[in-house]
């Protein structure tokens, strides 16, 4: 008898961030056998939006729920009449990708729960997120057959803060996104006002990625000879970081790029900087690390188990420590070279058909 598998599709959809790019290369690497078929499910009220584009890629059956937005379900399931199982096929299991399970679901469940963000570093979180998953993990972990985590540092974390037992939760890793074909890179300058070597960091502008330091490390540099890009979309309590950017001579805010951009970028920067308070594995390391960029990155949370011994580590919470990581791989080329190195053989440890042939190995122990 076949298992039927609901995949969430919802993250997904959109400028996907790393919760978004973690479902969306697993997902798309799940084929039917060993006794399972998969199908994805997601919200577009009214079919109004085309999804094609963002599920390139997977293969799958894919049925949209087009009667109750997505957002007033989210916000008052608990509430609402009608159950889960109602607005879609019938699954045996059904996985969540973004922390929370709904109510109101029958069959076995699976959630993925990144990271204690919310527990560890709350202040730095965007407030209607922070509510989401602190009114519904506890739901969630109570419901879930089994949890999904993306590192053994979270793995221990949601055992410490949320006691878990260790049998109820699998670690599936993270991996670099295969990039896009680069931009050309003298577009690229032209278009960012690029034109010296450059310190890149590349995230959302969110109080978690340390910002305000790396801008702070970046003055004590003092050099007019590097610049510093900040690249990706702009976050939540932005602002400020945004102040102090456009108040230093030297740094570039891109705002959200193309994968052909950011591939350009990743590839022709003098470093790529890190400094991030909290993560539950750190993507954007192992991009730069692909692409043969020199790391320099915070030794906090997860971050050393996806960078080995392939970085330049500093303390995420000191702007001069951060400001000599900084100095050392700018300064002393044989260190960017070793580092370099290190990086192409860190980043081929972690694959997504490793992680999807593990993922897919939980999946059957829930047949």
């Amino acid at each position: 008898m076949t298992t039927k598998i609901a995949l969430d599709l919802q993250t997904c959809l959109g400028q996907r961030s790393g919760v978004g790019t973690y479902a969306y290369e697993l997902i798309r690497r799940m084929k039917p056998g060993n006794g399972i078929s998969y199908f994805g499910e997601l919200f577009n009220f009214l079919g109004r939006n085309d999804n094609r584009y963002a599920l390139t890629g997977i293969e799958m059956p894919v049925y949209e729920h087009k009667i109750i937005p997505y957002s007033v379900y989210r916000n008052h399931w608990d509430k609402l009449p009608v159950r889960y199982d109602h607005l879609f096929p019938r699954a045996d299991v059904t996985h969540f990708f973004n922390y929370v399970v709904p109510p109101k679901i029958g069959g076995r469940v699976m959630c993925t729960v990144f990271d204690m963000t919310y527990l560890r570093y709350p202040e730095t979180m965007e407030e209607g997120n922070l509510r989401r998953i602190s009114r519904g993990i506890d739901d969630s972990i109570r419901r879930s057959d089994l949890i999904l985590t993306i590192s053994e540092f979270s793995k221990r974390e949601i055992m410490e803060l949320l006691h878990v037992p260790a049998e109820k939760l699998r670690v599936v890793y993270c991996a670099a996104p295969v990039p896009a074909a680069a931009a050309p890179m003298d577009a690229v300058r032209a278009k960012f006002h690029i034109d010296r070597p450059y310190i890149l960091f590349v995230g959302n502008t969110e109080p978690r990625k340390n910002l305000m330091r790396l801008l702070e490390a970046y003055e004590i540099l003092h050099t007019e000879n590097v610049q510093l890009v900040l690249t990706g979309g702009s976050g939540w309590r932005s602002e400020e970081i945004r102040q102090k950017a456009e108040a230093l001579p030297g740094v570039v805010i891109t705002g959200y790029v193309t994968d052909a951009e950011k591939s350009a970028l990743f590839e022709n920067a003098a470093l790529f900087a890190y400094p991030s308070l909290y993560e539950g594995f750190g993507i954007p390391v192992l991009e730069a690390m692909r692409c043969g960029t020199p790391v320099v990155c915070s030794d906090a949370a997860s971050i050393p188990e996806a960078a080995g011994d392939a970085a330049r580590y500093v303390n995420a919470l000191d702007a001069d420590d951060i400001a000599a990581g900084l100095r050392d791989v700018l300064e002393h080329p044989t260190l960017a070279e070793e580092l370099r190195q290190k990086g192409f053989i860190q980043e081929k440890k972690f694959s997504w058909d490793a992680s999807a042939a593990a993922l897919q190995a939980v999946y059957e122990e829930l047949r």
